[in-house]
């Protein structure tokens, strides 16, 4: 699986930044970014390529690894429409993932069969173990208790009666 992760939208979400934040803060936030998200995806095969906006670089910027993760910076536009470019070029769609809370990226992912993960989704999924494909899903953390005898005859008559 390839993430495409919108960068300062999941800094955003795990709290590394903050709305207004000056430039040079904004330099030193992005290595402990990619470090945490180099840590958190040791134990995935996945690939992680982070897409940060770039509308004001000075000039287009080459992409490059951070421990494993592939970093790159959206020249001239911004890390939703840099993303949106990597979608419509994946050749096999269903292996792309979008990691944004960005709708309008995430319904051009769905629309091009890529899945999408909003941020704490995605760190939500990020930080869980991780599973063979061959195990049974983790049990559900609240269980459903059966219906009662009480419930069970409401439900029984409610559908008596649509027959009708």
């Amino acid at each position: 699986m390839v993430f495409l992760i919108d960068g300062y939208n999941l800094m955003h979400a795990v709290g590394i930044l903050r709305v207004g934040l000056p430039q040079k803060p904004l330099a030193g936030a992005r290595p402990r970014f990619l470090d945490w998200l180099a840590d958190a995806a040791r134990a995935r095969p996945d690939t992680l390529r982070v897409v940060f906006d770039a509308q004001n670089g000075p000039a287009p910027s080459n992409e490059y690894g951070h421990r494993g993760v592939r970093v790159r910076f959206a020249f001239r536009q911004t890390a939703d429409e840099q993303i949106e470019e990597l979608v419509r070029a994946a050749s096999v769609p269903k292996a792309a993932v979008v990691v944004s809370n960005d709708g309008a990226v995430q319904e051009a992912a769905r629309r091009r069969g890529c899945g999408g993960f909003t941020c704490q989704g995605f760190v939500d999924w990020l930080l869980a173990p991780p599973r063979a494909p061959d195990d049974p899903p983790p049990p559900d953390d609240k269980p459903v208790p059966p219906p009662t005898p009480d419930e069970f005859a409401a439900w029984e008559a409610a559908f008596r009666r649509m027959k009708g």
